[in-house]
């Protein structure tokens, strides 16, 4: 099963390419063969026409001499026996049976094509890493609470608290709402349960704020008392302007988070003049390890 840092480190070159679902993996060099179409789980499975050609059983490892081109075909032992066993190996369709090999449904975590490849019936898509066999897609595939993509590597249903990945308000427990935490331009989502969002204001004057636990790919919205984000917190971002009243310190940065979100991060400043003198202020940036504030140098 995969690790949630390795998730993170694949999402995190998922959101620098900014919606590139390119498979890594899947890439193949220029001037090398077509091999990028045979499926990377399991065994290959088709062969043209049902019988392999000299060329392509010579690829599947078998072997054959040049005088024997014209009528030796995989599956034949001839002098060796070497060709019946590697084609059969190979999972190729062999000519005495006529036998095909097929790729069974796989269980939650195993890499999938569609939901006819898994035991759940549900193949969920992750950037750069594919299909991967999973108890839900959404919400909606849930007896109660949400579909969320956790450590296990794969999207489970959980109970829908707080900082739970989710899709609905529905699905969201208690007074909980859906509230998108980082706009990923559909890549892939990042809307948790939270105390609050757009349709949700605080009450009281408190301020719908930002918990980014960005390292884990989480966190969520909460109502917070006016200047109470340290800083290194996260703090409103409206429109592209940070609102400084949320922050201990008064300055509310923008990061830019893989050259397309931004993300409100409290720091020590918001230009130089806020800085003693000899000191500039840095700007803010986030990356997936986490927030990095404005500070003065």
């Amino acid at each position: 099963m995969m690790r949630r840092k390795s998730l993170m480190f694949t999402l995190t070159l998922a959101l620098t390419a900014c919606g590139s679902a390119v498979d890594i993996d899947g890439e193949t060099e220029e001037g090398s063969s077509s091999s990028s179409d045979t499926p990377t789980t399991g065994a290959p499975t088709t062969a043209s026409a049902g019988v392999t050609t000299n060329e392509s059983a010579t690829s599947a490892g078998v072997t054959s001499s040049a005088a024997d081109d014209s009528d030796t075909l995989p599956g034949d032992t001839g002098d060796t026996g070497e060709a019946e066993s590697t084609a059969d190996d190979a999972g190729f369709i062999t000519p005495d049976t006529g036998d095909e090999t097929s790729v069974q449904p796989g269980p939650n975590g195993a890499q999938c094509g569609g939901g006819d490849e898994c035991d759940s019936g549900f193949c969920y898509m992750l950037p750069q890493v594919g299909g991967v066999c999973s108890e839900c897609l959404m919400d909606e595939d849930c007896d109660s609470g949400t579909c969320s993509i956790e450590a296990v590597g794969y999207a489970v249903c959980t109970d829908g608290g707080q900082g739970n990945m989710c899709n609905t308000d529905e699905g969201c427990m208690g007074d909980l709402v859906c509230t998108e935490l980082i706009d990923t331009g559909g890549i892939i989502n990042a809307s948790f349960c939270s105390v609050c969002g757009p349709d949700t204001p605080c009450m009281d004057e408190q301020l719908c704020t930002p918990e980014y636990d960005l390292e884990n790919f989480g966190g969520s919205f909460v109502c917070a008392d006016p200047g109470s984000v340290e800083v290194g917190g996260g703090c409103p971002n409206e429109g592209g302007e940070g609102v400084d009243e949320a922050c201990m310190s008064g300055h509310c940065g923008i990061a830019n988070l893989a050259g397309f979100a931004e993300l409100g991060v409290c720091g020590e400043c918001s230009i130089d003049d806020d800085c003693p003198d000899g000191q500039t202020c840095t700007p803010a940036e986030a990356d997936m390890s986490g927030l990095i504030p404005a500070m003065c140098e």
